[in-house]
């Protein structure tokens, strides 16, 4: 199998890629385990998800990939979440943008 691209996906999204993969035929040992994790930890809909990740990108915080990522899978509920997962990449956000953020996680919920 060759490798086309790579990208941060977050939970909701491996979740729904699993689904397809299962409905397509029998998963392997670890696809199932994979699986199985991800519905314990995907806390929102992948249709959710969707909107939630173009509500972020259209913020002027020049979120990555990861970093969207992250944000729609651990859905952060304070200012202090939000400021570790940007760390991450060693990117900072202003008040605003982080208030932002949080707001766009919380109508997402």
């Amino acid at each position: 199998m060759e490798l086309l691209k790579e990208r941060a996906v977050s939970a909701p999204d491996a979740l729904k890629i699993m689904e397809k993969r299962q409905k397509d035929g029998e998963l392997s040992y670890e696809q199932q385990n994979t699986l199985t994790h991800l519905e314990k930890i995907a806390k929102i809909p992948a249709k959710d998800a969707d909107a939630l990740e173009k509500a972020l990108s259209g913020l002027d915080a020049k979120l990555s990939d990861a970093q969207l990522a992250m944000l729609i899978t651990l859905l952060p509920k304070n200012a202090d979440e939000v400021r570790q997962i940007l760390a991450q990449e060693k990117s900072d956000a202003t008040d605003e943008q982080v208030k932002a953020i949080l707001d766009a996680v919380k109508s997402a919920q």
